[in-house]
């Protein structure tokens, strides 16, 4: 009676570990896993344009160079996926955010700073253009 009492029970624990196992492994495997590179403050998140000519387009994940629609997350996600380097390390204050894009061998620097809440300043080292929120 002892071995039959064993037998089930190291035959119930077999079957149901193997099966739960399964479906978790499985469920973890075909979730993909997203990343957030950008985390614009709210001060800046909207559409800015320098005269009548937008440039650029802050959301509350992504970086957009609106003259040509190049949205730096989709390069981001892109090169990720090909196995480079992709990653933006950000400084973010009250009246900064400051940012390096690194896209696979390529990168870029990206300065801006708050003057109120419907100009900022970018800070590009050549004209340090005055931006109008839209």
């Amino acid at each position: 009676m002892k071995q039959l009492f064993l037998t089930a029970a190291v035959a119930t624990f077999v079957v149901n570990c193997s099966n739960s196992d399964d479906i978790s492994s499985t469920s973890q495997q075909n979730n993909p896993v997203t990343t957030q590179y950008f985390h614009p403050p709210t001060w800046i998140q909207g559409s800015w344009k320098v005269g009548n000519t937008s440039y650029y387009k802050f959301t509350n994940d992504d970086f957009i160079y609106v003259m040509n629609g190049t949205s730096y997350k989709a390069i981001l996600t892109q090169t990720a996926s090909n196995g480079q380097t992709a990653k933006v390390d950000e400084t973010i204050t009250d009246t900064d955010y400051n940012f390096t894009i690194t896209a696979g061998a390529s990168s870029g620097t990206y300065k801006f700073k708050k003057i109120s809440t419907s100009q900022i300043q970018w800070l590009n080292g050549v004209n340090n253009n005055i931006l109008d929120k839209e």
